[in-house]
């Protein structure tokens, strides 16, 4: 099902594959790893700074995640997801223009950086693991999981490896610009392919699936694997026919010897 999947799987694929590579193209985890080397160029030298800005950071993090657990079961994925990008999209834009002209902006740096991560952990930093565990099916959850976790991380690899490359070639300035457009990328991406989760089980994401490709395929065999799950449903018995031991064949009675009737009439 993975390998050759039906429409319906495939879209599902595509929802919850496309939203964990979605949330490393956004440059999180490259941003993250080179965080020194963008406010060492954005003009903070000294490495106290640079240690408590990085705390400070994490601190924002930290309080947006928690305030997004609250928020996901209240507004919606979709509303946060929209939120998220357009959110980052912004800041990004913001920290392009500290490195814009002559003198680097310290300030506009640190503070569009800290809009980033809020952001980012607004939506798409727990949501892109949210999304793909409401619209897998139980028939392919764990396979499914493990490819949408291989790319999340292939995609976070790329990125990485890139990211000073990139940056070098472009200006920093034109690296964050791009990395904003790729967030309205993906949010137009959102608003076409992904549906709304919250308070749906998966059978109705199943019947989604199902419907929006036109293939009842995945209906069908969610039936038949919950019918072989279901306990209460016993298994044909098979009766057995119990063979009975049959008794030797009785030898022939022998007639008795002449000798004794001759006897038998002398007496």
């Amino acid at each position: 099902m993975i390998l050759f999947p039906s429409p319906a799987f495939k879209r599902m694929l595509l929802v919850g594959v496309g939203i964990a590579i979605a949330q490393q193209a956004v440059g999180i985890d490259a941003i993250q790893y080179f965080l020194v080397y963008i406010l060492d160029e954005s003009g903070i030298k000294a490495r106290t700074a640079q240690m408590g800005i990085l705390i400070a950071l994490g601190v924002v993090k930290l309080v947006v995640i928690i305030l997004a657990g609250f928020l996901f079961d209240r507004k919606g994925r979709r509303p946060l997801f929209i939120m998220s990008l357009l959110g980052m999209s912004a800041s990004l834009m913001l920290v392009s223009f500290a490195f814009m002209g002559n003198a680097s902006s310290s300030a506009f740096a640190v503070f569009g950086l800290a809009l980033y991560l809020a952001f980012f952990s607004l939506g798409m930093g727990p949501g892109a693991w949210l999304v793909p565990s409401e619209v897998f099916s139980t028939m392919i959850r764990a396979k499914a999981m493990s490819v949408a976790s291989f790319m999340n991380r292939v995609t976070a690899t790329i990125m990485s490896s890139t990211f000073l490359s990139v940056a070098n070639a472009m200006s920093w300035a034109g690296f964050f610009i791009l990395l904003s457009i790729v967030c309205l990328l993906i949010l137009v991406w959102v608003l076409i392919y992904l549906p709304e989760t919250k308070g749906r089980p998966l059978e109705d994401m199943s019947q989604y699936f199902a419907e929006i490709t036109g293939d009842r395929s995945i209906l069908e065999a969610e039936q038949m694997m919950h019918r072989g799950d279901d306990p209460s449903v016993e298994p044909e018995q098979v009766p057995i026919v119990e063979s009975k031991a049959r008794a030797p064949p009785r030898a022939p009675e022998k007639p008795p010897p002449e000798d004794a009737h001759v006897v038998g009439t002398m007496a």
